[in-house]
């Protein structure tokens, strides 16, 4: 058994042990390169989960309210067209009798002459206020029970159980809820949080967040296509974030644990009188790529000069020093720079230069400067750890890859020119970087029609890339065969579906059909806000018509048909184009760009062009794009 004075001994014992040079090296050293790196780690993928999280959840909601409007308005539609026709309705009463109808409903209109085609109110005719529809037409008033909302709310297959919906008019007094609690009525409070997105009068689906009881909620709206109803999602935000709150009380776990050995180690190391430098010597010989460790007046305390086999740090040269006295030079002046300051252990700089070799090879070297910390409670950096590695393979294989992708993308576009029946066009394509994911076509399909078409795959680069040519050639193969429209938007949506790898990858598109034999174009449009439609002096913005292809397996597709004559103008672009930002942070938008346009209707289009890419230039004022840029100005002749 241990006696008190036992005790004693082995508590004193390890106060010497841990107040060791040795043990406080070993131990620091530890915190230094592997439990801080690993928190870091874990901090910034935790991060990046939370960021993608909350991104995914976004392109979530906003596509599932749209699915959503659709699903409740061909509800509502179907609804009272079947109580219409089999005369179920509650009532249909003169346009004569409705101001007195109106005065035991609330809210009560104060101008009776402005009710919209569809009005929802609450009414008191019986024991209990209910909620009704009012039909307007010239003449007659016909009252329907809006019920069924209440029940369509509550089961929509693309609900969730923990979010809650509901349906408000466009002034924002009187809705109904998928809220059991509120009696199916929007609460006071959501009336006033939503209010804004009712003032925005936005045909676009919009996204924002809010706090309710100390709790916060992602609150989606979007207004109903030719209603006067707005609909809202309500979402608790914790269904997103409790997958990464699961992780970060995993990872601070381990984190924990990691320390608690670390301590365990250097102790154990400690007693057996194993010096740390020995250790961090280990270490760097271990370590896959050359690593040189610094004092704090940059002398060297340990070194692997191997940045690989045979290849060593004073091997390779520029400008008459080799890569071991380029990185003296550098790690003075980075030590210099940090010297009087108090710095965070997870100060790192990273760069890569070009070094060549005695026969004339070129090496691109990547290296990392990382001060480390021992002693003075971190004040100051004890010197630094310098890390080489040669990316020369990589450099090439990405620049090969880019190379390839540039060339594939120039077949698959179109590269000229051409001339079609009675139309003037042109086009400009700017990509983010060397290949994008913007696809835009123009074919002269013989008979005096011509087809235009335009869609973004979300995303840039290679991946983007190669997913533009697999919509090109699906979009080339479709119009060979296919007249019709509404075939064309149904085939290439199947398409999208079963031949992109994504499952996740929705396609906005869009394309205009000339027949100039009927002095027609055929407008069909899958989730794509980029047309405008300039006739005379009106300048129209058609709406989006069906969902982007990819989000659902079958679509049953609307198309717009416009009369055409000489002088009308269509401009296509993508997204690209309205969020070019400046350096407030500014986008564009569709304002400036519909005013832009219309100042150039009585511009040649080539003119246009010009003007549109100084503009951008202009008001972007140097800062990169967001996105792939491209647009297409077509003027009928």
């Amino acid at each position: 058994m241990f006696t008190g004075n036992r005790i004693r001994e082995l508590f004193d014992h390890f106060l010497y042990v841990i107040k060791t040079k040795s043990f406080l090296k070993l131990f620091l050293s530890i915190i230094a390169f592997l439990i801080v790196p690993y928190f870091l780690l874990v901090s910034s993928m935790i991060h990046s989960r939370y960021k993608e999280a909350l991104d995914w959840n976004q392109r979530f909601q906003l596509i599932r309210i749209q699915l959503l409007v659709i699903d409740l308005e061909n509800q509502i539609r179907e609804q009272i067209n079947r109580e219409i026709s089999e005369k179920k309705n509650v009532g249909m009463i003169p346009i004569t009798e409705l101001p007195e109808i109106m005065n035991r409903c609330v809210p009560t209109p104060k101008d009776l002459s402005q009710l919209e085609e569809i009005t929802l109110l609450q009414c008191d005719w019986g024991s209990e206020k209910k909620s009704y529809l009012f039909v307007l037409d010239e003449k007659n008033v016909s009252i329907h029970s809006a019920k069924f909302l209440e029940d369509a709310l509550l089961d929509s297959p693309f609900s969730d159980p923990n979010e809650g919906l509901f349906l408000l008019g466009t002034q924002g007094d009187f809705g109904i809820s998928g809220f059991i609690e509120d009696e199916f009525l929007v609460s006071d409070f959501w009336k006033s949080d939503v209010k804004s997105s009712l003032q925005t009068h936005s045909n676009l689906p919009s996204l924002r967040e809010t706090k309710k009881d100390d709790l916060d909620y992602f609150v989606v709206s979007y207004p109903m296509y030719g209603l006067p109803i707005h609909l809202f999602i309500v979402s608790p935000k914790e269904l997103v974030l409790i997958p990464i709150k699961e992780s970060l009380k995993k990872n601070i776990v381990i984190l924990v644990s990691l320390l608690f050995l670390s301590f365990v180690f250097s102790l154990a190391i400690s007693l057996r009188e194993i010096e740390s430098k020995q250790k961090l010597k280990l270490l760097l010989q271990e370590f896959p790529h050359a690593a040189i460790l610094y004092d704090s007046k940059g002398k060297i305390l340990l070194e692997n000069q191997e940045i690989e086999q045979k290849l060593l740090v004073t091997n390779l040269f520029r400008d008459q020093l080799s890569v071991k006295e380029w990185i003296e030079k550098e790690v003075n002046l980075f030590l210099k720079d940090e010297s009087n300051l108090q710095l965070d252990l997870t100060k790192l700089r990273k760069e890569e230069s070009e070094f060549y070799s005695e026969d004339g090879s070129v090496y691109l070297l990547e290296f990392t400067y990382q001060l480390w910390f021992l002693e003075q409670k971190y004040r100051f950096a004890s010197g630094a750890l310098v890390l080489v590695q040669n990316v020369t393979k990589k450099r090439l294989e990405f620049e090969k890859e880019m190379d390839y992708a540039k060339d594939l993308q120039k077949k698959y576009l179109p590269n000229r020119i051409i001339i079609l029946p009675n139309l003037d066009y042109e086009v400009l394509y700017k990509p983010l970087i060397q290949v994008g994911g913007d696809y835009y076509d123009y074919i002269d399909l013989g008979n005096n029609r011509s087809i235009f078409a335009l869609g973004d795959v979300i995303g840039h680069g290679v991946k983007a890339a190669m997913m533009m040519t697999v919509l090109r050639v699906l979009f080339h193969q479709i119009v060979k065969t296919e007249s019709d429209p509404k075939e064309i938007l149904k085939k290439m949506n199947e398409g999208v579906s079963n031949h992109f790898p994504d499952p996740f990858a929705f396609v906005p598109f869009l394309f205009l059909l000339f027949d100039f034999n009927q002095n027609t174009v055929l407008y069909g449009n899958a989730g794509h806000p980029g047309m405008l439609y300039l006739s005379g002096d009106e300048i129209l913005c058609p709406e989006k018509l069906n969902p982007m292809f990819g989000m659902l397996p079958k679509i049953e597709p609307k198309v717009l048909e416009f009369p055409i004559q000489r002088g009308d103008r269509f401009y296509l672009f993508t997204d690209g184009l309205k969020d070019v930002e400046n350096s407030k942070e500014e986008k564009l938008g569709d304002k400036e760009l519909k005013d832009f346009l219309s100042a150039m209707k009585d511009k040649h289009m080539s003119l246009v062009k010009q003007e549109l890419e100084l503009k951008i230039r202009s008001y972007s004022e140097g800062i990169p794009f967001l996105d792939d840029i491209t647009w297409i100005g077509i003027d009928v002749i």
